[in-house]
């Protein structure tokens, strides 16, 4: 076990100490419940992003949870003290300091408290069930807004866990204390019950489905277990989607190849 290690929530994760003073968009998360309140970050997301409707923002911004989600994984199974990552203790703040519009997690309190003493698997499990559950209210605020389904929106996160999981397991130096984060993460996800979700189905536990990958030939990547919506971008489909068909997948393969090779 080790300290919090605050350069990797910042430069990973979004997770910062301080507010960025030029942020164009800066608001309370605990506030975010509401359906107006969030509509109005939405919006204004959707601006940023130029999407064609505000469901694009509200799958981006569901899926921007992804690293608070990999923090709580890190410091649940790594650290010897925790953080409060739930709304009430943040402010979402979208930054465009970097030429694109960044959403940014700003802790209200930097606050460290013990972990409890005592078997650990189980408050573990607890403090990962906490945290889902203050995070569904915000997830059932975007789908009444955009009218997305719950599930879509919790769908957008395990993929992204997973990546920044793995992005922090390779931060540490000894094998030991890497293999322990990626065996948390399949404890501290998949047997969650569905019900911190607000759902019948654990949003984690889904079926891998794997397709040949464009960008590294040889290699396999996963399809995304819902669609984000970034079509509405302008982007076109991600060749993972799971919207797309057969044929249409291929030959978007062809074309990023094609880019690739030029």
């Amino acid at each position: 076990m080790r300290s919090i290690q605050y350069e990797w929530l910042s430069q990973y994760l979004s997770i910062v100490r301080e507010p960025r003073p030029d942020a164009i968009y800066s608001v309370d998360a605990q506030l975010l419940t509401d359906q107006e309140q969030i509509k109005l970050l939405l919006q204004e997301y959707q601006r940023q992003i130029h999407g064609s409707k505000i469901d694009v923002a509200g799958t981006y911004f569901a899926s921007s949870w992804r690293t608070v989600c990999a923090a709580m994984i890190y410091m649940t199974s790594m650290t010897d003290t925790r953080l409060d990552l739930s709304p009430a203790n943040l402010n979402i703040q979208i930054d465009c300091g970097n030429g694109y519009p960044q959403l940014l997690f700003v802790l209200k309190s930097a606050a460290e408290r013990v972990w409890p003493t005592g078997e650990r698997t189980g408050w573990q499990r607890n403090a990962m069930e906490h945290f889902y559950r203050t995070l569904q209210p915000i997830m059932s605020a975007i789908s009444a807004v955009t009218g997305l389904p719950l599930s879509q929106l919790w769908g957008q996160i395990p993929l992204g866990a997973e990546y920044y999981v793995n992005l922090l397991s390779g931060l540490f130096a000894e094998g030991q204390h890497r293999e322990q984060l990626l065996e948390a993460y399949g404890t501290l996800t998949k047997q969650i019950d569905s019900s911190c979700f607000g759902l019948k189905r654990n949003p984690f536990d889904v079926k891998e489905i794997w397709l040949d990958d464009p960008y590294q030939p040889g290699e396999q990547t996963r399809m995304k277990p819902t669609c984000c919506l970034a079509y509405l971008t302008g982007d076109g489909y991600c060749y993972t989607c799971p919207k797309l068909s057969k044929q249409d997948r291929q030959e978007r393969y062809q074309e990023i190849r094609s880019a690739y090779s030029q």
